[in-house]
């Protein structure tokens, strides 16, 4: 696909289309191509440069940086309806963590990919005996029911499923929070059993990775897959009046069906509705002269040790992250602050990997202030997406905050706009 550039005049904004989806994020672009592939007119319109909302990368003097600390699980069920991964280059983590206790890091590595796997999970010491029976018992069922452990009513804060299921103490705050703290950016373990189990089970069918070029190639693929001028960029929408979208220049679109796919806040302000609170992650990111170790999986950090719940190698996954002569870390981890915890992570850092620490050069930081729409215990997996005949909501915010939830919420409301067309 080829997108407008600065020094090309782009093709004049239609004054009509079939559907017109608001955001070009992941959840619009899934709308997009499933009613384009329905053989259905399809404009979409997205304020910023870029196509993929939250899932962007920048490229700055050699080194590939996500916004954000971000994965791609792919054995989430929907991305083969959009995604050819074969495609995307993908450079898979590790099949498990690095768990920091007692002064070093133990690697629990799933034991279906190496014997060195097994072997480890045996002798760690952040498992008790009872903690491997009973992971071992949870990750079976886990991976005998597709549609997850808890139902609905059932669901619980995840701390309250853990301490339920017997594991230990230790195991609790040496894997378990910093593991789900980081995927679900909760300060501890509040947030929904239910959606976590599911997480924990797309970690057991499939490998985490990243793209080589950056997850920006994601949303790059999906857009690429429409047809020519289909994507206007820069393109901002003021309000929507029943199904005519009106832009801050002034111009107004006319559609039989509006699909609004921007995150929750800028939903919110185009449908007259109540914002809502987000949950939020700080991120760094460090070049180093060498890597400090040859881990190719996440390593976890316990919360009680500083704000650092995540960190990786990046250059150890993905070589093309960092120059040749560079290595590239990651450290990131929930927060309710506008500015990165930045001298209490250097001072975490240090404390894990040595002094060495000290001398890696801060390329990037940033707080996503909005990462993931709150998403409580008890939360319904799908929200209507009906807003009225005229328009329907799309985004994580009206499933599950994830790149599965953002494709998953897209389909789901461009079917119930054509259904309604």
């Amino acid at each position: 696909m080829n997108f407008p550039s600065e020094s090309t005049i782009a093709p004049s904004l239609p004054t009509g289309s079939e559907f017109v989806v608001v955001g070009a994020g992941l959840a619009g672009l899934a709308a997009a191509l499933t009613l384009h592939r329905a053989g259905r007119e399809v404009v979409v319109l997205e304020r910023a440069g870029a196509v993929g909302g939250r899932v962007r990368t920048d490229i700055e003097n050699g080194f590939v940086l996500d916004r954000g600390f971000q994965v791609l699980l792919t054995a989430y069920p929907e991305i083969d309806r959009y995604l050819d991964l074969s495609a995307l280059d993908l450079r898979p983590f590790v099949r498990g963590v690095s768990v920091w206790d007692t002064g070093s890091f133990s690697e629990l590595i799933d034991p279906r990919t190496s014997l060195s796997g097994l072997m480890g999970g045996l002798r760690t010491r952040v498992l008790t005996p009872t903690d491997r029976v009973r992971l071992l018992r949870f990750t079976i069922r886990l991976l005998r029911s597709p549609n997850g452990l808890l139902d609905r009513v059932d669901d619980c804060p995840m701390g309250d499923f853990l301490k339920m299921s017997g594991f230990s103490d230790k195991s609790v705050q040496r894997l378990w929070e910093p593991l789900l703290s980081g995927i679900q950016l909760t300060p501890s373990l509040e947030g929904s059993a239910r959606l976590a189990c599911l997480i924990i089970r797309c970690l057991a069918t499939g490998p985490a990775a990243v793209p080589a070029g950056g997850m920006q190639a994601i949303p790059d693929q999906m857009a690429s897959r429409l047809p020519d001028g289909s994507i206007r960029l820069r393109t901002e929408v003021d309000e929507i009046n029943e199904s005519e979208v009106v832009l801050s220049t002034g111009d107004k679109i006319a559609a039989r069906r509006v699909v609004v796919a921007t995150e929750q806040r800028s939903a919110a302000r185009l449908l007259n509705e109540e914002q809502r609170l987000g949950r939020a992650q700080w991120y760094a990111y460090f070049s180093a002269t060498e890597p400090p170790n040859e881990s190719k999986t996440v390593h976890l950090l316990p919360s009680a040790q500083g704000p650092c719940r995540n960190v990786a190698v990046m250059s150890n996954v993905a070589p093309e992250y960092a120059p040749d002569d560079a290595a590239l870390i990651v450290a990131a981890g929930p927060t309710s602050e506008r500015e990165p915890p930045l001298a209490q992570a250097r001072r975490q850092l240090a404390r894990t990997f040595g002094a060495e620490a000290d001398s890696w050069e801060l390329i990037k930081q940033g707080v996503i202030a909005h990462a993931q729409p709150l998403f409580v215990p008890g939360a319904p997996f799908t929200r209507q997406p009906y807003r009225n005949r005229k328009i329907v909501v799309a985004g994580d915010h009206r499933t599950t905050p994830s790149i599965q939830g953002a494709l998953v919420s897209g389909r789901v409301a461009a079917e119930a706009a054509m259904a309604r067309a």
